[in-house]
């Protein structure tokens, strides 16, 4: 129970770091201190990257109340 506990408490502390260095990345190209060259294909990467990190926090989340 602990572990189980731990484990899912990491995997959202983990999945709000992530977030956070997200926005900042976010922050940084929309003032142009970062150049990308392929547009699209850093966008659909950025957006399977989000998807995954909210699913680890919803199942987490999930996971801590109702199990």
């Amino acid at each position: 129970m602990l572990y189980s506990f731990i484990f899912y408490l990491s995997l959202i502390i983990i999945g709000i770091f992530t977030m956070r260095f997200g926005i900042i990345q976010i922050r940084k190209y929309k003032q142009g201190k970062t150049k990308v060259k392929k547009k699209s294909l850093e966008q659909v990467a950025f957006g399977i990257f989000f998807i995954i990190i909210l699913g680890l926090i919803i199942y987490s989340i999930n996971s801590l109340l109702f199990d």
